[in-house]
């Protein structure tokens, strides 16, 4: 099974906790919350949400007021995302499905935050995040930001998942969940800063660590969220 189909059949199975929560997730609105701390600003005007799933953060953002682009590769999740749309009240996201490996759909240097919530850990490749990475600065304004969040290496469920190999070496640990059948790359914070801080500062960070499903299962999640501001450009490249 592809990893497309795969993420088909998980949001038709809603094993995963971004398959099945309605809330906006909570490392998102911690993001907002300190946004004014960050940049003085009351909330970011443009977003691009990656891997939106079924919409729930991109509608939360949408009705604060925020130009939304939000795009998923799960045609599944984005039927989920079209049923939100049609009891919105407020400004609406653009839902589009779009494939990550062919970049970013946004125009260059118009965005001012990026929200990852658990996309990044998904490209199994180094090759593949180094060139996200540059598609996110890409597509951010000046010291625009990046919302990552993912499963510590440490999480209850994916610690014990198999590892899986990839044909690229330098990767921290990798794992396949064994019920959805889907790659995750495990970072703790210091892997992280080495992968990113080509192109951006880790600005804030939080450890969070509490109880959660998967697959129908308690376990002790634990979750790193960070936020990141893009460097400026070295010698005009973007």
């Amino acid at each position: 099974m592809n990893r497309m189909n795969s993420w088909d059949s998980e949001y038709e199975k809603r094993g995963i906790p971004s398959s099945f929560r309605e809330d906006p997730s909570g490392v998102l609105t911690w993001a907002l919350t300190n946004w004014p701390l960050l940049t003085g600003g009351s909330i970011p005007n443009s977003v691009v949400d990656v891997g939106c799933g079924t919409g729930r953060n991109a509608m939360h953002m949408a009705n604060l007021g925020i130009d939304v682009i939000a795009f998923d590769t799960s045609e599944v999740a984005l039927q989920f995302a079209s049923h939100r749309l049609k009891s919105a009240v407020a400004a609406q996201p653009t839902f589009l499905k779009h494939d990550l490996a062919s970049g970013i759909p946004a125009a260059t240097g118009q965005i001012d935050l990026v929200t990852d919530i658990f996309v990044y850990k998904h490209q199994l490749l180094p090759s593949a995040r180094s060139q996200y990475r540059k598609e996110v600065r890409r597509v951010l304004k000046p010291h625009g930001r990046i919302l990552i969040s993912l499963a510590d290496r440490r999480d209850g469920f994916y610690a014990d998942c198999p590892e899986m190999s990839v044909p690229e070496i330098g990767n921290p640990r990798t794992v396949i969940d064994p019920v959805a059948g889907i790659g995750s790359v495990l970072f703790d914070l210091q892997d992280l800063v080495s992968e990113m801080s080509d192109l951006f500062n880790l600005e804030m960070s939080w450890q969070k660590i509490k109880p959660g499903l998967m697959h129908g299962k308690h376990y002790l999640r634990r979750t790193l969220a960070t936020i990141w501001q893009a460097k400026e450009a070295q010698g005009g490249a973007s």
